[in-house]
């Protein structure tokens, strides 16, 4: 963004004075992701001349940066012969994502421009459902047969790739089909390369690499990739025909926007909302407000219920607040760790009560900790005119609040789970309230037995 602020203003001037053989050398100073950034700061008509001045491989890496709207608003800024050029160039997928979403006249009518060939590998994308592993893969790979050698594969890789799509193509691995199109297995371009020339291909693929099929759930495609390590990874029908191909930069991106919408969830304000309103977003985040509110009322009630208690021995409301802060704090971290487990995948099916265990042995510790060093604390402030009776109720109270947070943030997303609620969405309210409830009725409730009653 900063080559591009150095260039901006050069740039507009050159094409404003339609000096466009300069304007071409100045666009090669400047990164296509750069341009994708501040392509608000230019008009409609500076875009346009923007993307055609560009070189063809810059265009291409440009038009995929931008937002699905802008790259829609360039097509229609084109001229039909370059918006058909452009579209033939995108991998189908890629113009599958784009027109996804859109009105049905402007999808029909983006469809319409590209050659019929076009036209219907974008429809088999547009037959898989937006988060399905079918609306992510690509549809440009090269193959190869089993029986060919080294030297014929290269020359198949050669020869099926064009240079102006070759950011298009996958060919980090080569598919290795049989005459029916059934997947025998993938060979890495690598491999290819510095094999004997006369090496069979079967002699060198691996056999049984990791696949999806189209219908699988693209959150379940990053739990594979992340688990195995993959690259990319073949999509196969149910009969075992190669359809296309997942790569690891697009299962990345799905993966960083899970990450964020998992974040907004966990602040309660679900997907993020981008220029949605004031209004809008208090809106969204009402409904799991209300869940705190009512927790923040149950706690006014608990400590009004020990007024007495309260009363008498003041100083307990010193360290109320740091009690179950350090435990929402606690229950805050533990639910961040269980909710990211169970959303790559390190957590697996049938490993709950292990990680349930886990944390509450780790809230324990936690415990045990923080609450001998608030009751030491406790005794050097208060423990000349309360007692270790007091040290003890603080120290005791910090351990229940720390290991009851750290052991209710494993359990609850589990059962949210279990019940179909989003974890990522419910854990924090939730979690916040029970910690809050429990750790001041232990505390207000062990002070009044050894305090007040003893």
């Amino acid at each position: 963004m900063k080559t591009l602020q150095l260039y901006l203003s050069d740039l507009k001037e050159l094409l404003r004075n339609k000096e466009f053989v300069f304007a071409r050398t100045c666009l090669k100073e400047i990164s296509p992701i750069d341009l994708a950034d501040g392509w608000d700061l230019f008009t409609s008509d500076e875009r346009v001349a923007v993307f055609r001045l560009s070189t063809r491989q810059k265009a291409m890496q440009l038009f995929e940066e931008l937002d699905p709207p802008q790259q829609v608003e360039l097509v229609g800024s084109l001229q039909k012969e370059d918006a058909a050029e452009l579209l033939q160039d995108l991998d189908p997928s890629e113009t599958g994502r784009m027109v996804r979403g859109l009105p049905a006249p402007l999808m029909r009518q983006l469809i319409g421009i590209m050659k019929k060939g076009g036209q219907e590998s974008v429809q088999k994308y547009l037959q898989f459902p937006p988060e399905s592993v079918g609306a992510l893969m690509r549809g440009r790979f090269v193959t190869v047969e089993p029986r060919w050698t080294t030297k014929q594969a290269l020359e198949r890789v050669q020869m099926s790739t064009r240079l102006r799509r070759i950011d298009e193509t996958h060919l980090d691995t080569v598919m290795v089909l049989d005459a029916d199109g059934r997947l025998h297995g993938v060979v890495g371009l690598k491999s290819l390369v510095v094999a004997p020339r006369e090496m069979e291909v079967r002699d060198l693929m691996e056999p049984n690499p990791q696949t999806l099929s189209p219908e699988m759930d693209q959150e379940e495609a990053v739990k594979l990739f992340t688990r195995y390590k993959l690259k990319s990874a073949p999509v196969l029908q149910a009969d075992g025909r190669l359809l296309g191909v997942v790569v690891y930069r697009d299962i990345f991106q799905v993966a960083s926007e899970e990450v964020e919408e998992d974040f907004a969830k966990m602040a309660g304000i679900g997907p993020l909302l981008g220029s949605a309103t004031g209004f809008e977003r208090a809106l969204k985040r009402l409904p799991w407000l209300v869940i705190t509110c009512i927790g923040g009322i149950g706690v006014s009630y608990i400590v009004h219920h020990f007024e007495a208690t309260l009363a008498k021995v003041i100083a307990l409301a010193a360290f109320s607040p740091l009690i179950a802060g350090m435990g929402g704090n606690v229950g805050s971290q533990t639910a961040t760790i269980v909710v990211r487990g169970m959303a790559t995948g390190d957590i697996q099916e049938g490993q709950e009560w292990a990680e349930i265990l886990k944390e509450m042995w780790v809230g324990l510790l936690l415990g045990v900790a923080y609450g001998l060093t608030t009751g030491l604390l406790s005794y050097l402030f208060y423990g000349a005119t309360s007692g270790w009776q007091f040290s003890f109720v603080v120290g005791f109270a910090m351990l229940v609040s720390m290991t009851t947070a750290s052991t209710m943030a494993s359990v609850v997303p589990f059962l949210l789970r279990r019940f179909g609620v989003d974890p990522a969405t419910a854990a924090g309210p939730m979690i916040t309230t029970i910690t809050d409830l429990l750790s001041n009725l232990v505390y207000f409730s062990l002070a009044t037995y050894l305090l007040i009653k003893t």
